[in-house]
Parts: structure tokens; C-alpha cells; sequence
């Protein structure tokens, strides 16, 4: 096996090609505008992005073919900038909706996101930067994604799949929707309630073609997951609930409304649980991988100029120059005091100048110092389980918990008499707004660092890389705070909603906003119920020791993103206690698509392994299935954007509506049509492959 030593990227140092051309940056902004209104959608409606970084580089190499001498490092760069799409998509969705929730804001003040999402971008991958030199040569760091994104570009130099299964399935995708959201002719969810006995049972489904799309890109292993805590919470612990607090279900006018009622009281909170359970669980399985892989990287920096004189001067060690790298962060950090200046709620909080002054120097020492140390870990992370499975969320509730325990010991010092309503609730949009910051450094450095491995595989320049991931920032920072608005104006989150009459039922969820902010009120109110945590605490911890049972498989990853490499796994499927947990908060109309998805991928790798193809084959027809996937997503969510617009103006949802209460039933059956012709679209897709 080749050793770092004597190592060779597939560009070699000695050879340079065109990298940041006109035609990278149009087509870098163009995907990660698309890329980050999907991310966006998704990370408000089910808590889980879809990888960008291989449709991008597929998109890319599916495009850039039309332009004479496009070249591999070109393709790289584009993935690069469309990938700091989702990583700036999970920096703000996942944590600022919690200001929504908390009741502090009633809409998404455009600048005010804009520059958290901006400001943390940037530090992200600043931080970031210098990390590289000892994370992407570390030969304990497997970097499984970013291995498997390299592969995928090289094949670029062999030609690609064309864009029509894109282009099929985006346009498949929106008229679904269409269909769906804006006639209303296909349904888009079903559910069935009753109350048997004083015992609540019921079912539901979902139909979205997103969710569909976005279940298969997460995969099977992750979908049954999903599936398993969403069986969990709807099928067994609200059934069990009910029976626990009747005055809940007495109080609701019918099974339907006491089952929502029900899950926002009580089940919430045991999902709540089980999500910072499993973060934390994740968190301690990698901790000495963790600690290890940091001894082994520092001491090797160390002689670094002794054993690899090269990191120092050849082309494909180059990052941005430390003094202007330097310098970006200095200024960086004056530009976010002052903005946290303006932000911050002070006037309300009756702070002293003196006060105000060390509140912000508190706060930029904690975003700094923290920032750093969540640069590195996630970066770890990144390659040692990949950015999908990187457990970042418990590392994003730790620097949560910590700064609102922090401000709650502040504040009880600054003002010791008795708080108003107003006050706490600054406070706690201080801690969140901290916190947003925090959550876009360390989201961002995850999503970089594998990029830089992917550029170091691939022979890249990493300056170059890192200007367009700052590019990449900048442009998902613009389109994501208007996005999140359109949105929340039009379905409403979690158990806020802006307008009378809305259907509670098309709320977006958005899960890891609503665990923060659960988090930072239990902090500052001490009401949180700590009996429903702990029973999902519970439930996470029983399964988590289920799974390590000793049941083993093997399984190629060829398909799966991780070409020729075989993996063994504990459990015939290599469940995820983050996606169980995830799967207990979310509804079913959005677990049941995402499995219906994960399944579909199951089938078509099933197939494809039965036809005994050559692996080029192999990856040319899953490809394929990838593109046809990505434009069912993005189809589908963006016309779910593009329909925000009729349904804000007429501020109704049904304002485009064809059919009436007596079309309920064919509009289920032709919801679950859609499942099945999307199946077999796959399936057929893969034959004819």
C-alpha cells in the first residue's frame, strides 16, 4: 500500500492545469444556489441534508463535458463551492429557527441571518485552514466520503452520465409537487387516529418526492433507521402515553388532534432526549480514535519540515498565506463583534456600558476559542466516519449547553433582582444567536477539510479550493435567509405558526432547531420535563447496546460511496443511533418517504449486484439512479419555493386548490401511486442500464 511517504496525487504536483476559470465560478454559484435551497428545505423538514458533494461533482463533470479541455481540478473546485452550500444550510437552519420557536422573532430578518451565516462561514473556513497541513496526510484518517467523491471525479476523465436523468427527474419531481402541494389532487400525507379503549393507535405516510429522492441519497442503512424510531414514537410510545396522560387525550377534539396534542406535550421531549442521548453516545465511541489520531498529527507536524519538506513548497501544499489568513480572521472577528453589538438584544436586558463591554468580549472569546476546538474536532470527525456520519450535532448541543449555562451564571450576577419575560427571553436569543455562530464555524471546517482531502487525492491547489469555498459561503449566505422566510411564512415551524387557519399538519419540523431550543429555555427556566428525557434517554441507550450485538455481515461499498471497500457491520444493517433518534421526532409523513426511499436504493443495489457487472458498470448505472434521485429532490423542493410565492400573496395554501373535501380517497390512492411508479421507474432505470 502506498505510504504517505511516497505518495502521488492522480494530477501530479509537477503538472498545472486551469483551475479558477469563468466557467468554474458561473457553474460554482449556479449549483450552490440549487444546492442550498434544497439543503435548506430539507434541513427544515426532516433535520438531515443530503450530501452535496457528489451531486455537485456529478452535476459538474455532467456540464463541464460540453466545454473544450475541462479538466478534473476544474470539476473539484465546483464541488468545493456547491458543497459550502449544505455546510452553510446546516450552520443556520439547524440552530437559528430556534429563535422562531422561542417566540423572540415572528419572521427571518434578512441582514441579521445573512451575517451569521456569513460571518461563521468565513471563520469556518479560516479556522480551518490551518488544520489541513497535518488532517489530509494523516494515514489514520481514512476520510471514507472524501475517498469516494475522488473517485468519482477521476471518472470524469473517462466521460459521464448526460444530464437527462437530472433533468427527468427535477422535472418529475416538480410537477409531483405540484400536483400535490399546489392542486392538491395527489395527496401529500395520510393518517388515520382512533381511540380505542382510551388507547390511542394509528398509522400515516407521506408521498413527497423529495422525501423519496432525499431517502435514497441518505441510503438504506439510514432510512431503516429513520424508520425504526419513527415505529418507536408513533406506533409504541404514543399508544403507551396516552394511556399515561388521558387529560391530554380528553382535552383534544378528536384521535387525530389528540395524537398531535400528545406528541407536542410529551412525546417531543422523550425524542428530544433520545437525540442528545445518541449525539452523545456517537460522540463517546470517538473519542479515543479521537484523542489518538490528535497525538499521532501533532507529533508528526512537529518534525513536519524535517520528514515532509514538501508541505512547505510544493504547489499542491499551498494553502492561503498564514499572514492573510491571519489578517481574514482579525478582521473577520471586528467585523462580528460589531455585528453581535447590533444584534444583541441590550437595550432590553438593562445592561451597563460596562456590562455590555465584557458580555461581547465573553462572546468573542467563546466563539473563538470554542470555534477553534470545534474546527479541529469536526474536521477529526470528518475522516474518520465521513461528514454524513460525522456526529457533529452532539458536539453543537455541548457548545449550546455550555454558553447558556455561561450567560444563565452572567446574568444572575448582573441582574440578581428578579427577571422579566422580556429579559429571559434575550437572554436566551443571545445564547442561540452564539450558538448559530458557533454551529456555522464547525459545520463549515466538517464540510471543508473533506474537501481539502478530496483536492489532495486529486492533485488540487488548496488555496484555490479555499477561496471557492468562501465563494461558496458568501453565496449560500445570500439565498438561504430569504429562503427560510418564504418558508416559514407559508407552512409554518415546529408548533409556530405565522398566520390563523394554517394546518398545523404541513408545519416543517425542524428538528435539531427545536432540541436547541428546548435546550438553551430548559437552561434559563429549569421547567424542562425531565422524566419524558430520561425515557428517551433510555430508549437510545437499550438500543444502542442491541445493536452492538454480535451479529455481523459483509457488504461491498462499491455502491454505496465507498468504492472497493468492504466494511463489516455488527447488525445485518448498520443502523444509526442518530437516525433512529431522528426518526422518533419527526412525523410520518416525512419517515415513511424517506424509507420508501432508502428501500428503492436497497433494490436497485440488490439489482445491480445480481446482473454481476463490471464495477465501471456497476457505477455508471448507480450514477444514473444518483441523477434521477438528486432531480427528484430538487424539482420538488424547488417548486415547493416556487409555490411559497402564490400561497404568501393570497396568504393561503389552498389559494391554487382543484379539489374538494370529496376527493380525499382518490387522492391517497393516487399518493400511493406515486410510490410505486417511482420504484419502478428505478428499477427499470437500472435494467435498461
Amino acid at each position: 500500500m502506498m505510504t504517505q511517504q511516497n505518495f502521488e496525487p492522480f494530477i501530479p504536483a509537477s503538472r498545472c492545469l486551469p483551475e479558477i476559470t469563468v466557467r468554474v465560478v458561473i457553474l460554482s454559484i449556479f449549483l450552490t444556489v440549487i444546492l442550498a435551497i434544497s439543503n435548506a428545505y430539507l434541513a427544515l423538514k426532516i433535520g438531515v441534508l443530503m450530501s452535496a458533494s457528489i451531486p455537485a461533482a456529478i452535476l459538474s463533470m455532467s456540464i463541464l463535458r460540453f466545454f473544450k479541455n475541462a479538466n478534473v481540478l476544474e470539476n473539484n473546485l465546483v464541488q468545493t463551492a456547491a458543497s459550502a452550500g449544505e455546510a452553510v444550510a446546516g450552520g443556520i437552519v439547524y440552530t437559528i429557527p430556534a429563535l422562531i420557536i422561542i417566540h423572540y422573532w415572528f419572521g427571518f430578518s434578512y441582514w441579521e441571518n445573512f451575517g451569521i451565516a456569513l460571518l461563521g462561514g468565513i471563520l469556518g473556513v479560516l479556522f480551518s485552514v490551518p488544520l489541513r497541513r497535518f488532517l489530509v496526510t494523516d494515514k489514520h484518517l481514512n476520510f471514507p466520503e472524501g475517498a469516494a467523491i475522488a473517485e468519482v471525479l477521476k471518472t470524469s476523465a473517462q466521460g459521464v452520465q448526460s444530464l437527462s436523468h437530472l433533468l427527468k427527474g427535477g422535472l418529475t419531481g416538480g410537477i409531483i409537487e405540484l400536483f400535490q402541494t399546489g392542486f392538491k389532487i395527489i395527496a401529500g400525507q395520510w393518517q388515520t387516529w382512533h381511540l380505542t379503549f382510551g388507547t390511542l393507535w394509528g398509522a400515516g405516510a407521506g408521498f413527497s418526492p423529495a422525501l423519496i429522492g432525499a431517502g435514497f441519497m441518505i441510503g438504506w442503512d439510514i432510512a431503516v433507521s429513520i424508520f425504526i424510531g419513527a415505529v418507536i414514537s408513533w406506533m409504541i410510545a404514543v399508544p403507551v402515553l396516552s394511556h399515561i396522560f388521558p387529560e391530554v387525550v380528553h382535552q383534544a377534539g378528536s384521535a387525530s388532534e389528540a395524537a398531535i396534542a400528545l406528541w407536542g406535550s410529551r412525546m417531543r421531549y422523550v425524542a428530544v432526549g433520545a437525540m442528545l442521548t445518541s449525539g452523545i453516545w456517537t460522540l463517546l465511541t470517538l473519542i479515543h480514535p479521537l484523542v489518538q489520531n490528535m497525538k499521532q498529527s501533532f507529533r508528526g507536524l512537529s518534525r513536519g519540515s524535517e520528514l515532509r519538506p514538501d508541505l512547505f513548497t510544493s504547489r499542491v501544499h499551498r494553502d492561503i498565506p498564514w499572514v492573510w489568513n491571519s489578517l481574514g480572521i482579525l478582521l473577520t472577528g471586528l467585523v462580528l463583534m460589531a455585528f453581535l453589538y447590533f444584534i444583541f438584544p441590550l437595550e432590553i436586558l438593562g445592561l451597563t456600558k460596562s456590562q455590555t463591554a465584557q458580555l461581547l468580549v465573553v462572546a468573542g472569546f467563546y466563539i473563538f476559542v470554542i470555534g477553534i476546538i470545534f474546527s479541529g474536532i469536526t474536521g477529526y470527525f470528518s475522516g474518520l466516519v465521513g461528514v454524513s456520519a460525522s456526529p457533529g450535532s452532539s458536539v453543537i448541543i455541548a457548545g449550546i449547553l455550555l454558553i447558556s449555562f455561561i450567560l444563565m451564571t452572567l446574568f444572575k450576577y448582573w441582574l440578581p433582582e428578579s427577571w422579566t419575560e422580556q429579559q429571559l427571553l434575550s437572554a436566551e436569543a443571545i445564547a442561540i444567536i452564539i450558538g448559530s455562530v458557533i454551529t456555522g464555524i464547525a459545520c463549515i471546517a466538517n464540510d471543508n477539510i473533506q474537501d481539502l482531502k478530496v483536492g489532495y487525492l486529486l492533485g488540487a491547489t488548496p488555496w484555490r479550493q479555499q477561496v471557492m469555498l468562501l465563494l461558496g459561503v458568501l453565496v449560500a449566505a445570500l439565498v438561504i435567509p430569504p429562503i427560510m422566510d418564504i418558508l416559514f411564512h407559508v407552512y409554518g415551524i415546529a408548533d409556530v405558526l405565522p398566520r390563523a387557519g394554517m394546518d398545523p399538519s404541513q408545519t416543517l419540523p425542524a428538528p435539531p432547531a427545536a432540541v436547541m431550543a428546548a435546550l438553551t429555555q430548559a437552561v434559563f427556566n429549569h421547567h424542562l420535563p425531565w422524566t419524558e428525557l430520561m425515557i428517551g434517554a433510555v430508549i437510545i441507550i437499550i438500543l444502542a447496546g442491541v445493536i452492538q450485538l454480535p451479529l455481523t455481515r459483509r457488504s461491498s461499498g462499491s455502491l454505496s460511496g465507498k468504492e472497493g471497500e468492504e466494511h463489516t457491520a455488527r447488525t445485518p444493517l448498520k443502523l444509526s443511533i442518530l437516525g433512529i433518534a431522528v426518526g422518533m421526532y419527526l412525523p410520518l409523513s416525512s419517515s415513511i418517504p424517506l424509507f420508501v426511499g432508502g428501500m428503492i436504493a436497497y433494490c436497485v443495489k440488490w439489482r445491480l449486484r445480481r446482473a454481476d457487472l463490471p464495477e465501471s458498470e456497476e457505477k455508471k448505472c448507480y450514477q444514473k439512479s444518483t441523477l434521477l434521485a438528486c432531480g427528484l429532490l430538487a424539482g420538488a423542493a424547488l417548486m415547493d419555493v416556487l409555490l411559497s410565492i402564490p400561497f404568501a400573496a393570497a396568504a393561503s395554501s389552498d389559494v391554487l386548490s382543484l379539489a374538494g373535501s370529496e376527493w380525499e380517497t382518490p387522492a391517497i390512492l393516487l399518493g400511493a401511486a406515486v410510490w410505486v411508479s417511482l420504484a419502478v421507474w428505478f428499477i427499470r432505470l437500472v435494467k435498461r442500464g
